[in-house]
């Protein structure tokens, strides 16, 4: 396994604190799932496709995009 070294400014590193805070990660594993988002993104949009944040409908429990996601690459 490869080690890393990053500076970080002090939002970044709070966000991040945060996210592994809330989700019950370390720091590196939110970093490590941050990245697997980011090669997904970049597979797809190598396909043509993107990255959006879905919901789901109450009534008709149909998927609507609520954003797309841009400026990863």
């Amino acid at each position: 396994m490869s080690r890393l070294t990053l500076e970080l400014s002090d939002e970044i590193d709070r966000c991040l604190t945060d996210i592994a805070r809330r989700s019950g990660l370390s720091k590196g594993e939110a970093i490590r799932r941050a990245f697997a988002l980011l090669s997904i993104a970049d597979v797809e949009e190598n396909k043509g496709n993107f990255l959006a944040v879905v919901r789901k409908n109450k009534e008709n429990n149909q998927l609507e995009t609520v954003a797309r996601l841009v400026g990863i690459f």
